[in-house]
């Protein structure tokens, strides 16, 4: 998931925490951790069954990047490339580049980046190994088997 808030008493909406119970404990949830460099709850990534993914800059948290006792995960998640759809802003091209023309790519930061790395370890196990996506999730997230930075998790590289 890469959407999620801050809320005024730093407890989950009791909708948001319907929703995700509704899924099911054989659906596994993926959340990005936010992007407000704050240690408070980020929700959902900060719910019990939910892993919370925050971004790594290199080695090191993100500058941006959530961190706290409820991140399970952290990826990198500066200058990732990913898919774009087609834009082309009204800023006119400038020895011959378009600074503001995208097709197919281009590279972003956020711990929204950062989460799907996370979703592809699980689900790249899962395939592999043939696992249901709660043991692969287990596995992955593993600390006894896995580094661990503070406040940030299991390290999952790209």
């Amino acid at each position: 998931m890469s959407l999620g808030c801050h809320t005024f008493d730093d407890r989950p909406s009791p909708v948001l925490a319907r929703a995700i119970t509704a899924l099911g404990r054989r659906t596994v949830v993926v959340a990005c951790a936010g992007n407000t460099a704050s240690e408070r709850p980020f929700w959902p990534a900060a719910m019990k069954p939910v892993i919370g993914v925050a971004a790594l800059d290199g080695d090191d948290r993100a500058w941006f990047s959530n961190y706290g006792w409820w991140v399970d995960a952290c990826a990198p998640g500066v200058d990732v490339a990913s898919t774009h759809v087609w834009f082309d802003g009204q800023r006119a091209p400038s020895g011959g580049v378009d600074a503001d023309r995208f097709e197919g790519y281009a590279t972003w930061s956020g711990t929204s980046f950062a989460a799907p790395a996370v979703a592809g370890r699980i689900a790249g196990l899962a395939a592999r190994e043939g696992l249901d996506a709660p043991s692969a999730a287990d596995r992955v997230l593993d600390p006894a088997r896995c580094a661990t930075l503070p406040d940030l998790g299991v390290l999952i590289s790209s």
